[in-house]
């Protein structure tokens, strides 16, 4: 592990020198429950399978804002005497009445070490638009205060094909990865008429999604007390306007409630609370907006259900706490 240590650190100053994502990789405020739909590299990385739902209800108060939904499900799968991940990812996001939709398929490879897992994964993909996710914008006439606050994008109607690609290692107490979403930088056309237009006239504009890197690690920490356990988690998403960092610090008893806070750099603060009852783990996270297009709502709220469930893998990881709660 000592030797990798400097590809981390690396990844992390180029992350964050990096020019930061637009509305299309928007993050999740509860991001290390949905780590696969960032990085595929992290597809069957536990000893069961995990389905997951969220809904997030982003910019309450604002008229049109956006509501996503984001279901998960991935599991470990053994050939060849290898250990191998597959899953799958679902989203789609509403901005008024324009939808987004994403259907994709994802594969991990895993080579085992005595300290832990690396995996490579790769993740294949079809975007449904009918609207532009990165230029969403605060319509001007309600920026002056004359009417509620309500948002704009630029529409388009095209299907396009989506690639992401990731490497993740994972160990007793600490995991790390880095990954390319839209490696493709699929392109389609947009045009500039507002939420209202029926379609893409003629005097639309090439568009493309842009490239995201993201890097995620987390440690888990056990207390003196074995009750409790502390995950500090670092965050850093970047895209080619700016670059948010998120630093997270989540409490967990018994390993059945957990409880924490998150700060993003140019958005504002987290709070969040989950359960665990048997195989099925809920949470609620609340985001207050200090900075951006955000600062004119009343917060943003999360919700997410995941469940785990047995398969018969030839392979089964020993039970590792960190990996069991995140």
């Amino acid at each position: 592990m000592q030797r990798f240590k400097p590809l981390f650190i690396t990844a992390f100053i180029l992350l964050h020198a990096a020019a930061a994502i637009a509305q299309w990789d928007a993050p999740l405020s509860q991001y290390w429950a949905a780590k696969t739909y960032y990085n595929p590299a992290f597809a069957g990385e536990t000893a069961k399978g995990r389905a997951s739902a969220f809904y997030r209800y982003e910019w309450s108060g604002i008229e049109n804002a956006p509501k996503k939904i984001i279901v998960t499900a991935d599991m470990p799968l053994s050939f060849l005497n290898r250990k191998h991940g597959v899953g799958m990812v679902s989203a789609t996001e509403n901005l008024g009445d324009l939808r987004n939709a994403m259907l994709a398929v994802q594969y991990a490879y895993t080579h085992k070490t005595s300290a832990g897992e690396w995996n490579i994964g790769v993740r294949a993909g079809v975007y449904d638009l009918k609207y532009d996710a990165g230029s969403i914008r605060l319509l001007a006439d309600t920026i002056a205060g004359n009417g509620k606050p309500a948002l704009e994008a630029n529409t388009a109607a095209e299907k396009i094909f989506d690639l992401h690609a990731g490497i993740s290692y994972t160990g007793r107490r600490f995991f790390a990865g880095l990954s390319v979403m839209h490696l493709n930088r699929p392109a389609f056309y947009a045009s500039p008429d507002s939420l209202s237009s029926a379609g893409v006239t003629g005097d639309s504009a090439r568009a493309v999604i842009p490239r995201t890197f993201n890097l995620m690690a987390g440690y888990n920490i056990i207390l003196p007390n074995p009750l409790y356990e502390l995950q500090p988690m670092v965050w850093v998403l970047a895209g080619l306007d700016e670059t948010q960092v998120q630093a997270t610090l989540r409490a967990v008893y018994k390993k059945k409630f957990s409880a924490g806070a998150s700060w993003r750099s140019r958005n504002g603060y987290a709070f969040f609370a989950g359960a665990v009852i048997k195989d099925i783990e809920m949470g609620y996270a609340y985001e207050w907006h200090t900075a951006g297009i955000g600062r004119e709502s009343q917060g943003s709220h999360e919700i997410g259900i995941r469940y785990r469930f047995d398969v018969n893998a030839k392979e089964q990881r020993p039970a590792q706490k960190s990996i069991r709660i995140l």
